[in-house]
């Protein structure tokens, strides 16, 4: 019997150490991408990676009820015009690419940012998840409780993973 408990407790000292599983083998091209593209576009890499795991866990095939796709998920009903598709489903398909993806989240939050007062800072996570109009929105309560997701994984970033995070961005900075 001890050695059962001695077991739980060694998988639950390991699981603390890696809650998002970001060390799994199939993350860590996605984490690597995300990575990329934050250091190619001057980006905080912590933020874009808590919104992927927020968005989909570093699925890069997630498809919502919402028909939101990728690890960004990204609705092409909302911006298909916008990145220049003929119709919602070229979006989608176009946008299952996880790099391209990548890129249109880094867009969409980007322009918020730059384009809205009341998705400054980390508000504009609350941008992302429900666009411009959130502070008048019926489900204020569930945009800001996402908010307040990305904030919280950003930093468990920083307490678990911040050395592997940085190797992989000194690894593209050396690059660049």
């Amino acid at each position: 019997m001890e050695w059962f408990s001695l077991f739980i407790n060694t998988a639950l000292l390991m699981g603390a150490c890696d809650p998002y599983g970001l060390h799994r083998e199939k993350k860590q091209v996605y984490i690597n991408q995300i990575i990329k593209q934050a250091e190619l576009q001057q980006q905080d890499p912590y933020e874009l990676l808590a919104i992927a795991i927020t968005e989909s866990s570093l699925n890069p095939k997630a498809y919502s009820r919402t028909k939101d796709v990728g690890l960004f998920q990204v609705n092409c009903r909302w911006w298909y015009k916008k990145f220049k598709y003929d119709n919602i489903k070229q979006c989608e398909v176009s946008l299952m690419d996880p790099e391209l993806n990548i890129s249109k989240g880094i867009y969409i939050l980007t322009h918020f940012r730059n384009n809205y007062k009341q998705c400054k800072g980390e508000f504009a996570y609350r941008c992302y998840n429900g666009g411009q109009g959130w502070p008048r929105s019926r489900n204020k309560h569930k945009i800001v409780n996402y908010g307040n997701k990305v904030r919280q994984r950003k930093k468990i970033l920083h307490k678990y993973y911040k050395e592997m995070i940085e190797k992989v961005r000194l690894h593209f900075k050396t690059r660049s």
